[in-house]
């Protein structure tokens, strides 16, 4: 895409922003409120979705949207961090990729997740640096790690999605309507020259498997490092090795053998350890799937830059893991916790996002090395276009 067309639909994103930052300046709002008005009229679940993405509003500064007494933000640095990272990764998502107005939504998806989970962690780092207690300030959180950032970057995403889709199309049309197009002066496509239909699945399939490597990498490092303790023992002590695992990991990226291989007949650990077993084969498997479907429709027509590929795959595992998450905690309730399914699965919700935020860079590295060592190096192919005709027909 384009640099002004870019620029245009990330302005765009940005405008939403505004508006949101508004609403919550101009409107105060108690969420528990919100979601007890709902739980009374028999959609509990509506309640508590519609009061995390109304508190996700609570940490911009000045917001006047909170939960009860809770206390107000007292630092800007959360909203500055906020929009430095959206507008940096809307725009290189942007850049990098093709004016289709489904792409263009997705990547500006991807991005506001990402933008979202950096946040969450730079609020979190910065109230562990800011406490006199350090890490055992982190300890002390891991029950109750803060979303700020998660639900805002969330339906930021969806809603700026659109609004960048309809900006560009609505700029593609003008120029054709003016009928001297813009010129795209991007640096994300380079036309390939495309393989035979054999030799595109069979790469497709070899890109995927690298790619899908890293999160099976972390997962199984995580079904090690991973702490069984804190989820059965709700009052359990917890270190701040174990804090630093549970702030970043995704529970749902790990692969290990039960905690007690003798539980396996429906007890606690059973209900922990199976459902996570699942998710994380799930979400390897979806991850390679995702990454097979891009790299089958690159062959089709330009395969993007090295910037390109990380930033389509680093959102592509951002919104994956969300699924996931959602998914397996509204799948698998655990009655011994005492939380309804819908709690938990909003719980995982940032947990995917701080994984993806710190973890999923890695699989578009490894994808981007992958279409490199395949023969789509995108340096090759600018080599090979600058040769003459000539040559390239010997």
């Amino acid at each position: 895409m384009s640099r002004r067309r870019s620029a245009f639909a990330t302005l765009a994103v940005v405008a939403v922003f505004a508006w949101f930052y508004s609403f919550a300046l101009a409107i105060p709002i108690d969420t528990g409120s919100v979601s007890a008005l709902w739980q009374a009229r028999g959609h509990a679940w509506f309640g508590a979705f519609l009061a995390r993405v109304l508190d996700g509003l609570s940490f911009l500064w000045g917001s006047v949207v909170r939960y009860e007494y809770a206390v107000a933000p007292e630092s800007a640095w959360p909203v500055l961090v906020f929009v430095v990272l959206l507008s940096v990764l809307v725009y290189a998502s942007l850049r990098t990729g093709a004016d289709g107005a489904y792409a263009v939504a997705g990547r500006v998806l991807g991005a506001s997740l990402l933008a979202g989970g950096l946040t969450n962690l730079f609020v979190i780092l910065g109230t562990v640096e800011a406490s006199p207690y350090g890490a055992a300030m982190l300890s002390a959180m891991v029950w109750s790690f803060p979303d700020d950032g998660v639900w805002l970057g969330l339906v930021l995403g969806l809603v700026g999605g659109v609004v960048a889709a309809h900006v560009v199309t609505l700029a593609l049309l003008a120029a054709a309507a003016a009928e001297h197009g813009e010129r795209d002066d991007s640096p994300a496509s380079v036309k390939s020259p495309r393989p035979s239909r054999a030799q595109g699945r069979v790469r497709a399939v070899r890109v995927a498997t690298w790619g899908a490597l890293p999160t099976l990498a972390l997962a199984l490092v995580g079904g090690f490092a991973w702490d069984y303790g804190p989820d059965v023992y709700s009052d359990a002590a917890v270190d701040a090795r174990q804090a630093w695992v549970h702030l970043v990991w995704f529970p749902h990226a790990s692969l290990a053998a039960p905690d007690d291989p003798y539980s396996l007949g429906g007890t606690f650990d059973t209900l922990i350890w199976l459902p996570r077993t699942l998710s994380s084969v799930v979400l390897v498997a979806l991850i390679w799937l995702a990454i097979r479907l891009m790299v089958t429709r690159w062959q089709r027509g330009a395969e993007p830059s090295v910037l390109g590929v990380v930033m389509r795959c680093w959102g592509m595992v951002a919104m994956l893991a969300v699924v996931v998450g959602l998914v397996e905690g509204a799948l698998f309730p655990v009655p011994e916790l005492g939380l309804p399914a819908y709690t938990r699965a909003f719980d995982n919700v940032a947990d995917a996002l701080r994984f993806a935020a710190c973890f999923g860079w890695a699989t578009g590295v490894a994808v981007a090395l992958a279409l490199r060592l395949s023969g789509g190096s995108v340096t090759e192919l600018e080599s090979a276009e600058r040769l003459p005709e000539g040559s390239m027909d010997r």
